[in-house]
């Protein structure tokens, strides 16, 4: 490793203590003794139980990451996060791994673990364009001991999920975690449902494409039962959502309280990312050019399913925005030598 990498993987340590979004709960300057070789991923986990620490354990055994950091989240599992900022336009922070994706945004971390009860991994990272995956069979056996109530009174079982700016980070972390088939050529058996015309022009002619148009503001109820429906008929169900909470708040709490209210929240623009683990699926959210505008996959949560899922995912990922790269992972923002 070269100086200048070690200065790097050190600064990510010097922002995370000065913690300056009040996302870091715990900092763990060692993990740079585990660095032997690049590259080398500093991973931040939602400071929950329904991650066990043996998940972390199974990526640090590969030598390729580390635990950095534990992570803020929203208050009681709120789908939006009060007490912290979104970065890129100064509102409310998406909840509820809200901590976790600021600080892989900020490049403190490279890969965030949370997770993910009605869109609490997916929502966040897509509010910041950020990479995610979610998947019910994740640790399953831990995650099953923990039944959740959310806001709106739906119970579930929280999945883990995970946040990346790069969809090769993604991809990889996957890779670690879940024993994914090979990939196939032949794409032109796999049926792709889309959802109100997400794809514009961009369809691609070796998938065997179907579309219906449903309203993405509808209960959760009728939008579980769609995709229950939906995933025993095709390999991938593709939405184009958002802008999450950027025109609006998608939030119970406040859409409770009254017409404006709810009108208010059905700008949070956040469809089938709130019941994708509730529907017991595997997803991914892809972003946009556009702000907090991503493309969500949706698959059965199988080996199989989920690789079939990375492979439309990445015909359709972009790097990450160069703009948002060079502000917020510019360390020289965060430490400056102010007034001389």
């Amino acid at each position: 490793m070269t100086k200048e990498m070690i200065r790097n993987l050190a600064k990510k340590t010097f922002l995370a203590l000065q913690n300056p979004y009040d996302t870091v709960v715990t900092t763990y300057p060692q993990v740079i003794d585990k660095v032997t070789d690049l590259p080398f991923s500093y991973i931040g986990v939602k400071n929950r139980p329904e991650i066990p620490y043996s998940l972390i354990e199974s990526f640090e055994s590969t030598g390729r990451y580390g635990l950095h950091t534990k992570d803020t989240y929203s208050l009681g599992g709120r789908a939006i996060d009060v007490s912290i900022k979104n970065p890129i336009t100064g509102k409310p922070m998406t909840g509820s791994s809200s901590g976790t994706a600021i600080n892989v945004l900020t490049g403190i971390n490279d890969l965030g673990i949370g997770t993910d009860g009605g869109g609490s991994v997916l929502a966040p990272a897509i509010s910041l364009n950020l990479f995610s995956f979610i998947s019910p069979s994740i640790c399953s056996e831990h995650t099953n001991k923990f039944i959740k109530h959310s806001t709106d009174s739906h119970s579930f079982t929280p999945s883990i999920g995970f946040i990346t700016r790069e969809f090769e980070e993604l991809k990889i972390a996957i890779q670690t975690i879940i024993s994914l088939p090979t990939s196939k050529e032949n794409t032109i058996q796999n049926k792709v449902l889309i959802i109100n015309d997400a794809m514009n022009n961009l369809r691609m002619p070796s998938y065997n494409w179907a579309s219906t148009k449903i309203d993405l503001n509808a209960s959760r109820e009728k939008l579980i039962s769609f995709l229950e429906n939906n995933l025993s008929l095709y390999d991938v169900i593709l939405s184009k959502e958002g802008p999450v909470d950027f025109q609006g708040l998608g939030d119970t709490v406040l859409g409770h309280m009254g017409h404006q209210a709810k009108k208010y929240q059905f700008k949070g623009n956040k469809g089938l990312i709130r019941v994708a683990n509730m529907a017991g699926a595997a997803a991914v959210s892809i972003p946009t050019k556009d702000h907090a505008i991503s493309y969500v996959l949706i698959c059965r949560d199988t080996p199989s399913n989920i690789q079939t899922m990375l492979e439309l995912a990445a015909k359709l990922s972009l790097k990450q925005d160069d703009l948002l790269k060079r502000y917020f992972m510019n360390f020289n923002h965060y430490f400056s030598d102010g007034f001389n």
